[in-house]
């Protein structure tokens, strides 16, 4: 009858023993999906990154395209001479060009620079057999620039194209197709200029178009099954995507041995305790087999002492495991859910806020709103989201013994044992993911050289102006700047004293702006913007007046000017949104007010009026 008795027991010991060990296995699978995530949203934060500052790096550099197209488009078809000064400072400022050239509107080859290396392409007529002749009309019916997919050139190599439709202004206000403006790059020398400033030793890069590779930049240990592709807009074309794989190098950095030691620690001690159960339960099924009547009360206790000491035993292994999870730079506490009092807390939970553990588990008693902002309402959602099936991890705030507070990514677990509801919680300070997130919102708003905010951030800000003034009926002002003889400039002092010059001239309009709301902006190459919302005439003036007062006070030495020392050229032009649909026609007002202080002297303001708007130059 006894060794039939001792079965179950023995079947439940092995019961246990799998639970613990399913247990285990279980905490050790999603601490290993946990790094695996942390991994994965570190390369998917860097690839975002890297993919919008490439866009924005990208479309600051071709717009001095933009900018000749726009002198074509409001003034009339430039002079050679003049074409050929706009397009020598555009090849200059970004070497990726291979060239910039004029395609008249019958698609034939009229002017292109610059014309060493590229002889090939003199005869060169745009034809509908040609791969692009489609994307070129769609570009002229649109009006707007089309980037190309990459193609053979005639030049020899691949590239791509960028065409930039043209229009002359006929007698009765018809606009009139007058060709393209075409910017002509090589695929390796554009990438390699692009990604210039973006090398990452940690991660291996490749551009893929239309999930074909046409370029790549490979680190030696790259991942590839952990690689991650972030779609592209080059300008507007969507048919290219960067991909972005992490090296070991990342891997081993961001592992963390934790997993396995949890792992290994509680199979252990799993089977420790299942051992020092199994040992009991054979003393005390041998000693039923001997005892006698006369001698059961002595049996008891020396099983019961056996039993003891397994339980000792076993405490000193769980506080192994304890001390283990001490070493751990992520927080564990659990606690009921009830009165808030602490089962248990690794040192990480209150020394990283700088508490003692009794200040910690008073606090998370008598006042834990002080210790976890909201922290009732953090607990409702938890049962819900448990209750739900939801996600469990929550981006919570905990405050410290000094005041301030710390950012904490909580996962939660809730466990029911009899009548009482025990929480488990696992915090990690995420500040470092944060600070990743703001930063990738700061890259795709400011100009890297400069600090000043970039033309992407200027198109949003101005038509989010644009609509608020519309609201309340205020005047919006906008000046256009730009450098006197940049050119020169650069060429008789070196790009590292242009690069100077213009963060200099970027600190002068931060200054000269006295408004919370007004903004400066780098609309492209040396050419500068300003928005000053809810200001007239004279606020832009005497904002304009100012930032010539404060770019002198600069004293910058320009060899080629008149002046001797550097100025700046300034387009003013002020609007009414209430009576205009879009900015478009602002803009396009204050270019003109430009060109006009740049034919007259330079080194002063002027503001746009009727005349800008007929004035244009003759066709040559």
């Amino acid at each position: 009858m006894r060794a039939h008795s001792v079965w179950p027991a023995r079947l439940a010991l092995v019961l246990l023993l799998l639970v613990l060990c399913g247990a285990s296995l279980m905490l050790w699978r999603q601490l290993e999906q946990s790094q695996q995530e942390r991994l994965n949203e570190r390369v998917g934060f860097q690839a975002t990154a890297l993919a919008r500052q490439l866009e924005n790096t990208l479309h600051t550099e071709v717009e001095s395209l933009s900018r000749i197209a726009r002198l074509w488009n409001n003034l009339g078809r430039l002079y050679r001479e003049d074409w050929n000064t706009e397009a020598e400072l555009t090849l200059r400022g970004f070497p990726a060009y291979q060239s910039v050239q004029w395609v008249g509107p019958d698609l034939k080859m009229r002017w292109l620079l610059p014309l060493q290396g590229n002889e090939a392409a003199r005869d060169f007529r745009l034809t509908p057999e040609h791969p692009n002749y489609a994307l070129a009309m769609q570009a002229r019916d649109s009006g707007e620039q089309r980037l190309s997919n990459s193609f053979q050139l005639v030049q020899g190599g691949r590239g791509f194209v960028l065409y930039t439709p043209l229009y002359l202004t006929g007698t009765q206000g018809q606009r009139q197709f007058d060709g393209f403006l075409q910017g002509v790059f090589r695929v390796e020398p554009l990438m390699d200029e692009l990604l210039n400033h973006l090398d990452r030793n940690d991660f291996s890069l490749r551009l893929l178009e239309n999930g074909h590779s046409l370029y790549s930049r490979e680190r030696p240990g790259t991942l590839p099954d952990r690689a991650v592709e972030v779609p592209l807009s080059l300008l507007n074309n969507d048919s290219f995507s960067l991909q972005l794989s992490p090296t070991e190098k990342l891997l081993q950095q961001l592992s963390t041995p934790l997993p396995q030691v949890v792992l290994g620690a509680g199979l252990a001690i799993g089977m420790l305790l299942v051992a020092a159960l199994a040992l009991a339960l054979e003393n005390a099924r041998r000693a039923g087999a001997l005892q006698q009547a006369n001698r059961r009360l002595q049996v008891e206790a020396t099983r019961r002492e056996a039993i003891e000491q397994s339980l000792r035993d076993s405490r000193e292994r769980l506080q192994l495991v304890i001390d283990l999870t001490d070493s751990s730079h992520d927080g564990l506490f659990i606690f009921d859910t009830a009165n808030r009092e602490l089962l248990h807390m690794n040192q990480a939970t209150y020394s990283a806020l700088g508490y003692r553990a009794e200040q910690f588990t008073q606090l998370l008693r008598d006042n834990p709103e002080q210790l976890i902002p909201g922290f009732h309402a953090w607990l409702k959602q938890v049962r819900s989201a448990q209750r739900d099936n939801q996600s469990r991890i929550f981006q919570r705030e905990l405050c410290r013994r000094d005041g301030s507070r710390q950012p904490a990514e909580i996962n939660t677990q809730l466990v029911s044992l009899g009548e009482r509801e025990y929480l488990i919680a696992v915090s990690r300070d995420n500040s470092e993911r944060l600070e990743l997130e703001a930063r990738l919102q700061r890259l795709s708003q400011q100009d890297g050289l400069t600090g000043l905010y970039n033309r992407r951030f200027f198109d949003q800000q101005l038509q989010s102006e644009w609509r608020r003034l519309r609201r309340i009926g205020a005047p919006l002002t906008l000046l256009m700047l730009d450098i006197d003889h940049f050119k020169t400039f650069n060429d008789s002092l070196g790009h590292l004293a242009g690069d100077d010059a213009l963060r200099q001239v970027a600190g002068v309009l931060q200054e000269s702006l006295q408004r919370e709301g007004d903004v400066a902006c780098r609309y492209g190459g040396e050419e500068f913007a300003i928005i000053l919302a809810n200001t007239g005439l004279d606020g832009g003036e005497h904002v304009a007046a100012r930032v010539h007062e404060l770019v002198a006070s600069l004293g910058i030495a320009h060899p080629a000017c008149p002046a001797g020392r550097l100025t700046l050229s300034i387009g003013l032009a002020v609007a009414e949104p209430v009576g205009e649909e879009s900015p478009a026609g602002l803009i396009a007002r204050s270019d003109q007010a430009l060109y006009r202080a740049k034919h007259e002297g330079r080194n002063c303001t002027r503001v746009w009026s009727e005349t800008d708007k007929s004035s244009g130059r003759a066709p040559a």
